[in-house]
C-alpha cells in the first residue's frame, strides 16, 4: 500500500499564506467601502422637508420655485420684510432647509429686509439626489438671485446673502461670481473644501498619538457621487473677488472641526476691502447667535442696512 506523505509544516505554511491574503483583501476592501459608504451618508443627508407658514412667521409667505443652470429645480421661501431694506438670500447648512432656517433670521425680517430661504438641492422640497457641500449649491444660490432680479418688486442693486457652514461656503462662491450680490454674510466657513474632507475622514486610536485621515477616498467617493471635486472648490481662492463690496465673516471660538478659526483668519487676510472679522467667544458651530443673540442680530442688521441702504 502507497502511503502519501503530508509536510504539516509546509501545511501550516500554505494556510498562513492564504490568511495573509484573505486579511489583506479584506484590509483593501475596508480601506475602500468605508470612506465609500462615509461620503455617500454625507453627500445625500436625510431631507428635511419642514413648511413656512404665515402662522410661523406673522408675514406673508410666498412658496417659489426657480431652476439652476444645471437643471436642478429648486424651491425656495419668499417672506417679504414690509420695509425698505433690500432682500437678502438665506443659504442653508448641511442636512438643513430653507423653512428650517427661517427662526435664526427672522430678525432680519423685522429689520425691514425681504427674506428669500432657498432649499439646496438634495435638501429641502427641490430637486436632486446629492449635495457637494459647495461647488454646485453655488448654481443654486446664483438662481435664487436671477430669480429676485426677475421679480417685481424687487430691486435688483439691493441683493444680499447671509450663510453658515455649506451655506457659506456657497455665499462666498457665489458672490465672487454675482456682482448682483452686494454684500455677504459667511458665518463658521471653510476656506477649502478639500480640507473640510481630510476634516471629516480624520482618524486616531483612543489613548495613542497614531491618527490618519481617509480625506483622499472620501473625495474621490464625494466626486463620484455628485460629479463635482470638492479639491476645485476653495473661497479662499474667490474671496478677494467680492472687494469693494462689503463683507463680514463670523466664526465660533470653540468652532474647530470641519471648519476652524484659522480658515475664518485666512480668509480676513485674504479678502479685499471693507471686511469685518467677529470671532465670537465661546461659540461653537453655527453657534454665534445662540451665544450672543443681541449682539449678533445688532452687528448682522446694521452690516446690510448699511450695505443695503438706498442710494
Amino acid at each position: 500500500m502507497h502511503v502519501r506523505w503530508r509536510d504539516p509544516h509546509m501545511s501550516a505554511l500554505k494556510w498562513l499564506k492564504v490568511l495573509l491574503v484573505v486579511l489583506a483583501m479584506s484590509a483593501l476592501v475596508y480601506a475602500v467601502a468605508r470612506p465609500s459608504l462615509h461620503s455617500y451618508l454625507i453627500t445625500h443627508p436625510r431631507r428635511l422637508q419642514s413648511e413656512l407658514t404665515p402662522d410661523q412667521t406673522g408675514l406673508p409667505v410666498e412658496r417659489v420655485t426657480f431652476q439652476a443652470v444645471d437643471g436642478v429645480e429648486l424651491n425656495g421661501w419668499f417672506v417679504p420684510g414690509g420695509g425698505d431694506g433690500g432682500t437678502i438670500v438665506v443659504s442653508h447648512g448641511l442636512g438643513a432647509s430653507g423653512a428650517a432656517s427661517y427662526p435664526a433670521y427672522a430678525f432680519l425680517n423685522r429689520a425691514g429686509h425681504d427674506l428669500l430661504l432657498i432649499d439646496h438641492r438634495a435638501h429641502g422640497h427641490s430637486g436632486g439626489r446629492a449635495s457637494s457641500l459647495g461647488p454646485l449649491e453655488v448654481h443654486d444660490l446664483l438662481a435664487a438671485v436671477s430669480y429676485l432680479r426677475s421679480r417685481n418688486g424687487i430691486d435688483p442693486e439691493r441683493i444680499g446673502a447671509i450663510g453658515c457652514s455649506m451655506g457659506a461656503g456657497v455665499v462666498l462662491g457665489a458672490a465672487a461670481r454675482e456682482p448682483a450680490l452686494r454684500a455677504v454674510v459667511a458665518e463658521s466657513v471653510y476656506a477649502e473644501l478639500g480640507q473640510v474632507w481630510d476634516r471629516f475622514g480624520r482618524v486616531s486610536i483612543r489613548g495613542t498619538s497614531l491618527s490618519w485621515s481617509w480625506g483622499m477616498p472620501m473625495r474621490w467617493g464625494a466626486w463620484l457621487w455628485t460629479g463635482a471635486q470638492p479639491a476645485t472648490f476653495a473661497p479662499i481662492d474667490a474671496i478677494a473677488q467680492i472687494s469693494p463690496r462689503p463683507l463680514l465673516l463670523i466664526h465660533g471660538e470653540r468652532d474647530n472641526g470641519a471648519c476652524t478659526v484659522a480658515d475664518a483668519q485666512r480668509l480676513y487676510a485674504t479678502a479685499g476691502e471693507p471686511k469685518e472679522l467677529w470671532i465670537v467667544p465661546g461659540a461653537e458651530h453655527c453657534g454665534a447667535h445662540s451665544v450672543q443673540p443681541e449682539a449678533y442680530e445688532e452687528r448682522i442688521s446694521a452690516f446690510f442696512a448699511r450695505a443695503l441702504a438706498p442710494e
